[in-house]
This record gives C-alpha cells, sequence and structure tokens, in this order.
C-alpha cells in the first residue's frame, strides 16, 4: 500500500509545509518521492498551499528548489484538543464580528487550524459553531455590572457545552436570590462583552437565558442531552430589534 494510500490530503498538506520549512531546496522530485505520489501532485498540493496563504517560493538552476519564505511561520505548535478548539472559535468569533485588521488573515488561520482536526472532529465543529450567536454589544447598564465569570463555572459550562452533558448549577440572580439549576447549556450568546448560556432549565421545564458572571457553581453530570440550538434560540431570535448572527 502507497504512503499516498493512507496519509490523508490534509495530514499530506500539513507534512508538505513542514518538509518545506525543514528542507529548504527541495525539489518537486524529492517531495513526490517523500510523499509517496506523482509531480503532478505535488504541484497541486503546493497551489493548495499558496491558496491557503503559504509563502511557497521556487528558484531555479543550483542552490534553488521549493522552500517556505525565510522566517515565516511559528513552527509546530502542539495544542491541546481543548486548545485548538477555544483557538479555533475565538477566531470563528473574531471573524465573524468584523475584525477591523487582519481580516482575511484571520479566517485563513481558521481554516489552516480546522484543517489540523482528524476528521471526526471536523464533524464535530460545524454544529458547534451553529450554537454560538453573535447578538449586538451589551447596553451601558450591563456593561457596569458585568465581571469577569470565575474560572472553574465558566470552565465546567465550557465542557458541558461541548460534550452535551447536563450540569448542576448555583446561579445568583441580580436581585441576589441564589437557586440550585439542572440544566442543559444549549446555545451561547455573546452581547460583547457579556456572555450568556441559553439553556433548557429543568426546574422550570423550559428554555431560560442565564448570565455566565451569575454561576457561582457549576458540576458536569454523566448525563447527556442533544443539542436543540434552533428550538431554544427561537423565541430569541424572534423577539423585534434582536439580530444575532451564527459564528
Amino acid at each position: 500500500m502507497s504512503r499516498a494510500s493512507v496519509v490523508s490530503r490534509v495530514d499530506r498538506l500539513e507534512l508538505l509545509a513542514r518538509v518545506l520549512r525543514d528542507r529548504p531546496g527541495i525539489t518537486a522530485g524529492e517531495l513526490a518521492a517523500d510523499l509517496g505520489v506523482s509531480i503532478r501532485s505535488v504541484f497541486r498540493d503546493l497551489d493548495l498551499l499558496r491558496d491557503r496563504g503559504y509563502p511557497v517560493e521556487s528558484a531555479r538552476g543550483r542552490g534553488g528548489g521549493l522552500r517556505l519564505r525565510a522566517n515565516w511561520g511559528l513552527g509546530r505548535v502542539l495544542l491541546s484538543r481543548d486548545e485548538a478548539l477555544c483557538s479555533l472559535l475565538a477566531l470563528a468569533i473574531a471573524e465573524r464580528t468584523g475584525f477591523p485588521m487582519f481580516t482575511a488573515e484571520v479566517g485563513r488561520a481558521r481554516r489552516k487550524l480546522a484543517d489540523a482536526f482528524p476528521a471526526v472532529e471536523r464533524r464535530r465543529l460545524a454544529p458547534l459553531r451553529e450554537r454560538i450567536l453573535i447578538g449586538a454589544p451589551a447596553s451601558a447598564a450591563v456593561r457596569e455590572r458585568y465581571a469577569p465569570p470565575d474560572g472553574a463555572p465558566a470552565r465546567a459550562l465550557q465542557v458541558a457545552f461541548v460534550e452535551e452533558r447536563l450540569v448542576t448549577a448555583t446561579y445568583v440572580r441580580e436581585d441576589g436570590a441564589v437557586s440550585s439549576r439542572l440544566l442543559e447549556p444549549h446555545v451561547l450568546v455573546i452581547n460583547w462583552p457579556a456572555w450568556y448560556v441559553m439553556a433548557y432549565d429543568h426546574l422550570r421545564a423550559a428554555p431560560r437565558t442565564f448570565r455566565l458572571d451569575r454561576f457561582s457553581q457549576v458540576r458536569v453530570e454523566t448525563q447527556t442531552f442533544r443539542a436543540r440550538p434552533r428550538e431554544i434560540a427561537a423565541a430569541f431570535l424572534s423577539t423585534p430589534g434582536v439580530r444575532a448572527d451564527r459564528v
């Protein structure tokens, strides 16, 4: 079995970029032999890398060959699954909110990071992005009272949101009333700088919206749920004057 038959196109592109960085001056023939593909496939892959923003350079004659532009890139950065996922979602949010500078670079970085995920994980990303909404900035009153969420509850909600697991949460309302809730975290809503969780509340037997900084304790349960972002967010999105874009 040839190497090309066991290495996916995405993995081959990653390997090609790494070889170009580590072995400047390598020829197309040498790349074809290393990757176990035809020279024509190598040139197609090189065009794909250029389309994705990789600065592939070529030179003729002695000392020529192919290379990535000197001093480009960060090298191989090892990220955990959660680190990569958080980075990907942050880039998607920056892209959707119209980051005023480096817009094209943000999009290319997001696509490269998405391509680096295994195929199974990539199939989970699109539904996850459907569950994150970006609305209008928070009102002055909300901004005045909003505080950065506590790390432990936010981390637990992150795990439950991604893994579609129920949480038992202690929630503090604006008037100071404290309640214990059993929640299914279906949707995240960003009204910058405030973050909200749209969840099915088993206490009320109905969808409810919770501000992230008002959770004091969150415990992730073993029970799972099926994410229903459109159903849970329907009332919110149908409210007059409310506009929210999916990430």
